[in-house]
């Protein structure tokens, strides 16, 4: 089968095409399939019109300008068509239902291209993202309409999680057609290597990384308002204080200088911030780490959330404690395979936090059952890649 992958950015700065369209695109090679990725680098331009082979899946960059601006979009979105309708695929797979991804979607749609599948990784429009992003109205009122007017127009939507999958099923007011793929464990051995890696090499880690001896407290993310990371700079200080533990930061967004502010004012916490790394370099900042913790507010959009980030601690082996809402109870098995905390319980979070930086035991059984259990439960090898061909054979009818 001859399958193009669209994606509406490029292969870094954004996780998507990393975490979740390549290691399935690179299964699905594996199956003897034929697989192109598309992208549309505007937010990395240097990667504009380069081409390469990776794991046996082709990955085109689109040509973009120096500046990304509004005015591209229309000349962008054709370019992606025009790519992909060359390629002569059975079926194209869109990975998200808005930005570039979405609108090549709908525009092929609109031409009558009819083998189309749209991926749901997110809760995009009114009642997800769109009520804390700060788009435009009309932006916005056009992120929703397409995002629902894509999940009932094409043929087959892949959800990345059961809430996703749910919906789909409730505006499509059928689930025919809707398919579960959730977010696996890397498929490319050197993307874990750094989680495999001895004490000593940890240890070495965090003396590269600049980190004192002691537990260590890892928190990646975005810093924005909507992942409510004050509660976790509560939770995490009061016990890091407590244990004499590090806090280590990674990332960048609009709360980061009040992440810094409240840890300035506190005196006996000792806290680094390094900014968004490189794919590798991050997960060598996670082996040197002992605890992954990132708390997930009761929101609709971290319910329908399935976080690549968890299945990439787990993956590492590290002790994880987040919270009980959405994918993460399907991933992770609540003192077996790392800690579900209540959601917005803060006394709770702290003290399971406090509790793993006290127990190197606990730490290690835990992580070495996560990593067993996205090894046997969550590979894109297993029940995903699957689910994507049984997709891809309702759609093309054999």
């Amino acid at each position: 089968m001859r399958i193009a992958f669209i994606c509406g950015f490029a292969w870094e700065p954004k996780g998507t095409v990393r975490a979740r369209a390549f290691p399935l695109a690179a299964e699905l090679v594996k199956r003897g399939h034929q697989v192109t990725i598309f992208l549309v680098p505007y937010d990395n331009p240097n990667d504009s019109s380069k081409e390469e082979v990776l794991e046996g899946v082709r990955i085109v960059n689109v040509q973009v300008g120096r500046v990304s601006s509004l005015s591209q979009a229309p000349v962008l979105v054709r370019r992606l068509c025009n790519a992909v309708e060359r390629y002569s695929a059975d079926v194209v797979h869109a990975f998200k239902p808005k930005g570039y991804a979405g609108a090549a979607c709908s525009l092929l749609s609109m031409k009558g291209f009819r083998s189309l599948v749209l991926d749901c990784d997110d809760w995009e429009g009114w009642g997800g993202w769109n009520d804390v992003k700060a788009y435009p109205w009309i932006v916005k009122e056009y992120i929703d309409r397409q995002e629902k007017w894509l999940i009932r127009r094409v043929p087959v939507v892949t959800a990345a999680s059961r809430v996703l999958e749910r919906r789909a099923v409730e505006l499509r007011a059928s689930s025919n057609g809707v398919f579960y793929i959730p977010n696996c464990g890397a498929s490319r051995k050197t993307d874990m290597a750094a989680g495999s890696a001895p004490s000593a090499t940890r240890d070495g880690a965090k003396k590269s990384f600049g980190l004192p001896d002691g537990a260590a407290i890892f928190y990646g993310g975005h810093f924005d308002p909507a992942d409510d990371i004050m509660f976790f700079c509560r939770t995490a200080e009061h016990a890091a204080r407590r244990v004499g533990a590090t806090i280590v930061f990674v990332g960048d967004g609009p709360q980061l200088s009040d992440v810094k502010d409240f840890f300035a004012r506190r005196e006996g916490v000792i806290v680094r911030f390094f900014p968004r790394l490189p794919y590798e370099q991050f997960l060598q900042l996670v082996a040197a780490s002992d605890v992954a913790a990132f708390p997930f507010p009761d929101t609709p959009i971290y319910r329908a959330k399935c976080s690549a980030r968890i299945v990439d601690y787990m993956s590492m082996g590290k002790a994880i404690v987040t919270t009980a809402i959405g994918q993460n109870s399907d991933y992770i098995v609540d003192g077996v395979s790392g800690i579900l905390a209540p959601p917005g319980d803060e006394a709770n979070f702290g003290r399971e936090l406090e509790k793993l930086l006290q127990d190197p035991q606990l730490r290690a059984r835990l992580g070495q059952n996560a990593k067993e259990r996205v090894e046997t439960m969550f590979s894109w090898g297993g029940a995903a890649v699957d689910n994507c061909l049984a997709a891809y054979r309702q759609l093309c009818g054999s």
